[in-house]
């Protein structure tokens, strides 16, 4: 009996060490390649949407701003007219994700919204000096054990960080990381500092599932659009 229990034990580290071997790539990175899909993060500070409930360190600024927003109704969301989602926005769509990984690269393919993708340097380079005013920032990665991890600055001001409307100015700085979790769960954390419109850094985090088999597909926002006209808040 004592044999038989260790020779199961034994089997169960081997099959163990093996799973664990495969979820990494030869280049000694975690794999976190393939399409993800999640629930609809509408707000991410809300446990009904995110993993938990986050109380959000807002401004005067900020608190404003999200009056006005979850006030009307969210009439004026920008992605009505098409524009870009940003991050991390684009993340919490009900869309699939593409993660495709080199070396020194890893590339994020969303396809909803404006079909936007995300090219990460991974190979310890700085940010761009001249980084400003841009829809998706400016990301460099790196990997910590089995998460990839994205600073990005350099954002516009025009981009809401969820459907909810939770504003962000261009002094926006985002931590992302994307955990591998097991073969097919992924824990995605995002967190926010913008000292304009929060007075501390807040963190909130939602989970992704690979779906096997399935590829995005292509998608454009402008193609017969007919929501806008109905969105009329209030």
């Amino acid at each position: 009996m004592y044999r038989f229990v260790s020779c199961l034990l034994l089997a169960g580290f081997a099959l163990h060490a093996e799973e664990a071997k495969k979820s990494y790539l030869p280049a000694g990175i975690p794999d976190l390649q393939g399409v993800w899909s999640n629930k609809w993060i509408v707000d991410m500070a809300n446990g009904r949407f995110a993993e938990k409930t986050v109380e959000v360190p807002f401004t005067a600024w900020g608190k404003k701003l999200w009056d006005e927003r979850t006030g009307n109704l969210q009439k004026e969301d920008p992605t009505l007219n098409c524009l870009p989602t940003g991050v991390p926005r684009q993340q919490g769509t009900p869309y699939p994700t593409q993660i495709v990984q080199t070396p020194d690269l890893a590339i994020i393919l969303y396809e909803g919204a404006a079909h936007t993708y995300r090219i990460i340097p991974t190979d310890g380079r700085p940010h761009k000096k001249n980084a400003e005013e841009l829809w998706m920032g400016d990301p460099v990665g790196h990997y910590e054990g089995n998460a990839l991890v994205i600073d990005s600055i350099g954002f516009n001001d025009r981009t809401w960080l969820d459907s909810s409307g939770h504003p962000h100015s261009d002094k926006l700085h985002l931590t992302e990381k994307f955990i591998k979790v097991d073969a097919k769960n992924m824990r995605y954390e995002v967190t926010i500092d913008d000292p304009v419109a929060y007075t501390k850094p807040w963190t909130t985090t939602y989970l992704l599932t690979q779906e096997p088999g399935m590829e995005i597909m292509e998608y454009w926002c402008t193609e017969n659009e007919r929501d806008r006209v109905h969105m009329v808040g209030k």
